[in-house]
Parts: structure tokens; sequence; C-alpha cells
């Protein structure tokens, strides 16, 4: 019973044995798993570069559509001013020919009664003439026989002369009235007709000018389309690379813990020693005292600036010296693709001294330095718009106001 008892013990001992092994091979692998290396940071940097690059595309694409929708408002608004011009056209010219018509119809009126007159008139002349051949010699011998005197028979003979050159004058008088309106009348149905014409022409134009408008607002349409989904696109962008920017800064913020652990580990001193020669006073970095931008300036920038811009000596001109702010070991020296050429000195207790957009390192990685010793030549590489340096001071793993270390 007893060493039944014993060896249940034993195998209970051995189980809790192999039970702990696990667990510490399984502590192990995931406090092993979180350990982040520098190629972690190249592989995310790389990555929001690209998302940065395809922001800019997008945003490219996106400025090219607004140009367009600009240009086919711009082209809309002169086809509208044509529409307005084109339907004024058409309602004057409607105007001119209400007025043709009343003209054409008062003319008709005119030209009937002219040729009622006419036939009247000839109808009575042909009277007087049926009577005057069928009478005609009793006609003049009763105005011999009726007059009392010669003078009076001549007076008669005149009046008779007389009617009958009216007959012919008033006959001769309504022809050319007749003539005259219908030769108006023509010109007027001539004139209605021409207007007809460019009525048709103007009301085809004002047809294609529609069909114009309406493939104009479906292309519009088209490009208000475009720009709001290559909106989505830059937002979803702009996300992405934000959370881009925050797992960078945790994974230099490890790899910075990393160092100071590594450095504690090989018998170094991340709390002052002789192997990091730090004083705790800045010294100002380069030659030139020219501020291009300040710390924490917002204009231009979507978040305040995390350094301080200092211009060259002369502008534009690659070379001033940059110097150390303090003594300690440099633990980055390399480009990236914002900050170009950038050089990063460890002075201790989680602080950090970072230059940017540097022309040509003079130190290398590992090295010490001294406050005042010159580590590099300022530039313009990376995302940079002239020759100057970036100066960021960071601390516990963020970026901080340079100006409380400076002196």
């Amino acid at each position: 019973m007893k060493k039944t008892t014993i060896l249940k013990f034993v195998a209970t001992l051995l189980c809790l044995a192999l039970c702990a092994s696990s667990v510490m091979a399984l502590s192990n692998g995931l406090f092993a798993a979180k350990k982040v290396a520098a190629s972690d940071l190249d592989d995310v940097k790389q990555e929001k570069e690209d998302k940065e690059q395809q922001r800019k595309d997008v945003q490219k694409k996106m400025d090219e559509y607004k140009a367009s929708a600009q240009d086919t408002k711009e082209y809309m608004a002169i086809l509208d001013t044509q529409m307005s011009e084109l339907n004024g056209s058409l309602y004057e010219l409607q105007i001119k020919m209400e007025d043709l018509n009343t003209q054409i119809d008062e003319t008709t009126q005119n030209l009937e009664a002219a040729q009622e007159d006419a036939a009247s008139q000839y109808e009575m002349m042909k009277l007087r003439i049926k009577f005057m051949y069928e009478h005609n010699e009793e006609s003049y011998l009763a105005l011999i026989l009726t007059s009392e005197s010669m003078g009076e028979m001549l007076n008669r003979a005149e009046y008779v002369t007389k009617i009958s050159s009216y007959d012919r004058d008033m006959l001769t008088k309504y022809e050319e009235t007749i003539k005259y309106i219908a030769e108006a009348k023509q010109q007027l149905e001539d004139d209605y007709t021409e207007l007809a014409d460019t009525q048709s022409q103007l009301e085809s134009q004002r047809d294609e000018l529609a069909q114009m408008q309406a493939e104009k607002e479906s292309e519009l349409a088209n490009y208000n389309s475009l720009i709001a989904s290559s909106k989505a696109q830059e937002t979803e962008l702009s996300s992405d690379i934000s959370g881009l920017t925050s797992e960078i800064e945790r994974i230099e913020r490890e790899l910075e813990e990393q160092n100071r652990n590594n450095n504690n580990n090989n018998g170094g001193n991340s709390g002052g020693s002789t192997d990091i020669p730090s004083t705790g006073v800045f010294l100002w970095p380069t030659i030139s005292r020219r501020i291009t931008s300040d710390y924490g300036d917002t204009d231009g920038r979507n978040n305040p600036h995390i350094g301080i811009d200092i211009g060259a000596t002369t502008p534009g001109v690659w070379g001033d010296p940059i110097y150390a702010a303090d003594g300690g070991r440099v633990v980055r020296a390399e480009y990236n693709w914002s900050a170009g050429n950038w050089l990063w000195i460890d002075h201790g207790n989680g602080l950090y001294s970072i230059y940017m957009h540097c022309s040509q390192f003079l130190v290398s990685i590992g090295q010490t330095v001294n406050r005042g010793d010159t580590i590099a030549l300022m530039g313009s590489t990376g995302e940079s718009t002239g020759a100057h340096l970036h100066f960021s001071v960071r601390y516990g793993g963020t970026y901080v106001n340079p100006w409380g270390y400076l002196r």
C-alpha cells in the first residue's frame, strides 16, 4: 500500500515537472515572439512608405478628376450661355414670324379688297361702254337736242369724254394697286419662309446643345463619383498610415528598450556611465541659427512639428557641419524614406537626440561621441524642400520639445 502511494506521488511529481517545463517553454516562446528586430521596423516602414505612395497616387488622380470636373463645369456654363442666347433668338424669331403673319393677313385682305374694287370698277366701266356703244348716236343726238345752248352741248360732250377717261384711269390704278399688293404679299411670304428656315436651323442647334448638355451632365456625375471614390480610398489609406505610424513608434520604443537592456546586460550603463559621456545639457547642433520651422508648428502640416528645422547658413547649400548635442553612443545611422539620412545618439536614461536629412554621416553605429563632435553634414535627403537640419529629441519613447534641453 505504501509502495503504491509512493509510486503515485512520484508520478504526480513527474507530471508536475513536465507541465512546468512545458509552461516555461511556452512562456519562453511567447516572450521570444514578443521581441522585435530592426527588420520588423524596416518592414513596417516599407509598408507605410508603400501606403504613402499609394495615397499620393490617389491624391494625384483625385486632383486630375477635380480638374476635369472643373473643366466640364466651365464648359457646361458656356453651353448654358449658348442655350440661353439660342432660346432668346428663337423667341425674337417667333415674334417676327407672328408679326409677318399679321402683315400677310392684312395684305391678303387689302389685296382681296382691291381685287373686288377693280372687278366692280371694271363691271361698271363695261356697262357704261356697252350703254354708250348701244346708244352712241342717240346719246349724242340727245345731247344736241336737249342742250339749250352750244356751250351746254359742248360741256355735256366733254363730260361724257371725261367719264370714259376716268374709267380707264381707275382701271389702270386698280391694276397697279393689285400688282403692288400682290408683290408685297409675295415678299412677306418669302420673308416668312426665310424666317421659318432660320427657325428650323436654330431648333436643330438647340437640340444639339441639349444633347451636349446631357452628355456633360453625365460626364460631371461620373467625375464626381470618381472623386468620391478616391476620397474614400484616401481616407482608408490615411487610416492605415496612421496605424502604421503608431506601429513604428511602438517598435521603436521596444527597440530602444531592448537596446537599453542589452547595454545593461553587457555591463554598459544607460544611466550615465563613462561609456556614454552625457552631460544632460544639449549644445546647439549646427553653426546656423536660422530656424525655418519651430517645434509644434502646424502650418502646412497634418500634425504638429516634432522638432526644430534649422536652415543652412547659405539657403539651399548643403554641407554645414552637424554637431553632437551631447555625449553618447550612435545607435542609428541609416536612410529613412521621410527623414532621409538620419542619425540617433543614445544619451542614456531613454534620452535620444535625432538629426534628420543629413547629406553625409561622419560617424557609424556603435561609435561613442562627445559633446560638440562633428557627426554629419547638413543636406536635404528624404522628404525635404531645402538644405536644413531637422533636430528632434526623444525621451521615454516619445518626441519631446528640444528647447527643454538646449542651452
